[in-house]
């Protein structure tokens, strides 16, 4: 076997080893929290829903989103999303959290869900004219 045909310089080592470093830090993606973030549009688009038809919409509008975070064994996914239920959710743009259960009950009309969306509106507009005066000064 000849030798010489695997010699590697210190520098290839180095970057080699880097490599493989920046490969183990690499964080795997949140499919849980991906998972939520599909439950809570469930939620947000389909006013009056009870747990059942928050379930099967869950499973058949985001079936890869389910798999990821929890398998693909129907009655595991059931049980595990029926327990996700009583789960804390927190809204990306208003920072408002509850339950899923929660939430369900605050969209619970097409009129409760528009109102929500207004006031996240407004509560942007706010935050956005706050942080502009704040540069001000």
């Amino acid at each position: 076997m000849d030798e010489n045909k695997y010699e590697v310089s210190d520098e290839e080592l180095a970057s080699l080893v880097e490599a493989l470093d920046n490969m183990l830090n690499e964080e795997e993606p949140d499919f849980f929290s991906e998972l939520k973030d599909c439950a809570w549009n469930i939620l947000h688009e389909n006013p009056g829903i009870d747990m059942d038809e928050w379930i099967d919409l869950l499973m058949r509008q985001y079936p890869a989103e389910v798999v990821d975070a929890i398998g693909s064994h129907p009655a595991e996914a059931y049980a595990s999303l029926s327990l996700m239920w009583n789960d804390e959710y927190t809204d990306s743009d208003t920072g408002e959290c509850d339950t899923f259960r929660g939430w369900a009950k605050r969209f619970s009309s097409y009129g409760a869900i528009d109102r929500y969306d207004k006031a996240a509106e407004q509560e942007a507009i706010l935050r956005y004219l706050q942080a502009q005066h704040y540069k001000k000064q």
